[in-house]
């Protein structure tokens, strides 16, 4: 017998592949993967095969795509109206308050905008972005969307001819940079 199969058979007795029972990552996009058609490949599959490594592969069915497609109708300072919407949003897998933000964001950039370590650092937000719990809570939902509003709402104050609401998220980033800041700092 393979001495590295006798090694390891107090885990799997005399049959590793018994282990895939067990093996639950990412599993609808897993079954997708492991049945491409190499003939198929394109852009978008090799997307979703990046995701699937990072393990951020979101969970978002068609109606919410659909949903979302409506934030091009609201207009500047009507965010607060995307609420239930954002809620919807950050309950999907592989969704926190930065990615939900981004999608809102290039969506409708003259209502929305990115937040993220860097800019919440620049603004002097309290605290830091709400962590995503393993169960997400109402408490939770309601924390993310106030701050983001709140967020949103600061950056109206703040715009100007000279830095235009629908470049701050950039320029603040860029300005957190040039301060010598750092991710994690």
């Amino acid at each position: 017998m393979n001495s590295f199969l006798e090694k390891y058979s107090q885990v799997w007795g005399n049959n590793p592949q018994q282990l895939m029972h067990e093996y639950e990552y990412q599993p609808d996009l897993t079954k997708k993967l492991d049945s491409l058609n190499p003939n198929e490949f394109d852009r978008e599959t090799l997307y979703e095969i990046v995701l699937w490594k990072l393990n951020r592969f979101p969970k978002i069915d068609n109606s919410l795509i659909e949903k979302l497609r409506s934030l091009s109708a609201l207009k500047p300072t009507q965010h607060r109206e995307a609420e239930e919407l954002l809620k919807e949003l950050l309950s999907c897998h592989g969704i926190r308050l930065p990615m939900a933000s981004t999608i809102f964001r290039f969506i409708n950039p003259k209502v929305f905008q990115i937040i993220d370590d860097r800019v919440f650092r620049v603004m002097k937000f309290n605290g830091k972005i709400p962590i995503k719990p393993q169960i997400i809570t109402d408490s939770y939902l309601q924390r993310c969307c106030d701050i983001y509003f709140d967020y949103l709402d600061e950056l109206q104050e703040i715009c100007d001819e000279k830095l235009p609401f629908e470049e701050t998220d950039r320029i603040l980033y860029l300005l957190d940079i040039k301060l010598g800041n750092r991710i994690g700092d």
